[in-house]
């Protein structure tokens, strides 16, 4: 089954609300095993809402609607649905009393707009909605579901999955099971993981996708199938290959972080951090794991080799972390930072250059996730 989503709310397009709802409801659909192929957000005008939903029913089996069900002038969902399907607009007239029974005690008066509320397009269910007032609406039209449900994330998640989950698992029968496994890899460029896994991306059960965040390649691996084991039999030899092909590059699985990998990877041993140039960064992100031992900045001086054996003195640490930077001037005639980074441990210690463009923040953060990096790999 395709279900198509349509986020409604001119404050959505303009960017005074992120559209987390959205997502949301798109990890549902995928935990459904529903496809989705569009997520639309569209303002409050009642023409080009209307329009988008009858598109959207050209192109999908059903279709979720977030926003607009409230009561002022600029909700207009369900305007939408009655132009777009050609019916008329009732009232649950018991939902109705309730409003403003509510309203009423809570104010002492009661708009009629608040009213709008209780209204829905004729033919369909209205939704109860167990964390406030405005009714969802679940209309079937041409066979294909129309599902309204309220903005307010709570009010959604609510109805999302009280709602309207089960009307579109009885609609599509029996709901495969869509899932993924994010490999995470750092040292290769997104060019260069692409390249390795070029033929394999040309799958499409399981697909192959690639994500960039913080100077991690993330590979994501998805699956359909009709159950959870069909699911991991498909994703296992794929997995297998990508983990073969990129060896060491891959570090975490799913929601790993490069904290968590630190952490196990310790043992219960201690780590303290001596930085320059980094400005406590990277004993801030390290503070979060628990064999850290204490960290330091200095404002310049030692070399980092000898900033990690200060660490390791200074808090008593099985292992130390050193970096050390310079401002270079790179082959364009631009200016990079140069930072070395230091670890050093019972049996001695190694060290690695890296460059970064630019001296600002951009170029410390990068350097701060290098150096978590660098210690992952002494500590294997």
């Amino acid at each position: 089954m395709i279900v198509e989503i349509i986020a409604v709310g001119t404050e959505l397009l303009i960017g005074q609300i992120i559209n987390s709802n959205v997502a949301h409801i798109g990890r549902r659909l995928a935990d459904e095993g529903f496809d989705a192929h569009f997520q639309v957000t569209v303002g409050d005008n009642l023409e080009r809402l209307s329009g988008a939903i009858t598109t959207a029913l050209g192109r999908a089996d059903a279709v979720i609607l977030t926003g607009g069900v409230g009561p002022t002038q600029d909700d207009l969902t369900r305007e939408a649905i009655c132009h777009a399907t050609g019916r008329g607009m009732r009232r649950d007239e018991g939902h109705a009393r309730r409003i403003h029974e509510r309203i009423m005690a809570r104010r002492g008066v009661v708009a009629d707009s608040a009213l709008r509320m209780a209204d829905y397009p004729d033919g369909s269910d209205p939704l109860p909605n167990t964390q406030g007032v405005a009714l969802g609406v679940a209309l079937r039209h041409g066979g294909k579901w129309i599902c309204a449900v309220p903005g307010v994330p709570r009010e959604m998640m609510a109805m999302v999955d009280l709602e309207v989950m089960p009307r579109l698992r009885t609609a599509a029968g029996k709901a495969a099971v869509i899932k993924s496994r994010v490999l995470h890899t750092w040292g290769y460029g997104e060019s260069q993981v692409a390249e390795i896994l070029d033929d394999l991306y040309e799958a499409t059960n399981p697909s192959i996708a690639f994500l960039i965040s913080d100077m991690e390649v993330k590979v994501r691996i998805t699956a359909k199938a009709d159950d959870d084991a069909s699911v991991d039999a498909l994703i296992a030899p794929i997995e297998a290959e990508v983990r073969r092909r990129l060896g060491g590059v891959v570090f975490a699985t799913d929601d790993e972080t490069i904290l968590d990998v630190i952490g196990t990877a310790l043992g219960g041993r201690t780590v303290g951090v001596c930085e320059v140039a980094t400005d406590g960064l990277v004993s801030h992100r390290l503070s979060a794991v628990g064999g850290f031992a204490g960290g330091t900045v200095l404002p310049a001086g030692d070399d980092a080799e000898a900033l990690a054996d200060r660490a390791m003195a200074a808090f008593g640490a099985d292992i130390g972390v050193g970096v050390s930077g310079a401002v270079v001037v790179d082959d364009t005639g631009e200016q990079a930072s140069e930072i070395t980074f230091a670890i050093a441990g019972p049996s001695g210690s190694q060290s690695s250059t890296m460059r970064f463009f630019g001296t600002g923040e951009r170029a410390r953060s990068y350097a701060v996730i290098a150096a978590l990096h660098v210690l992952r790999k002494a500590l294997w």
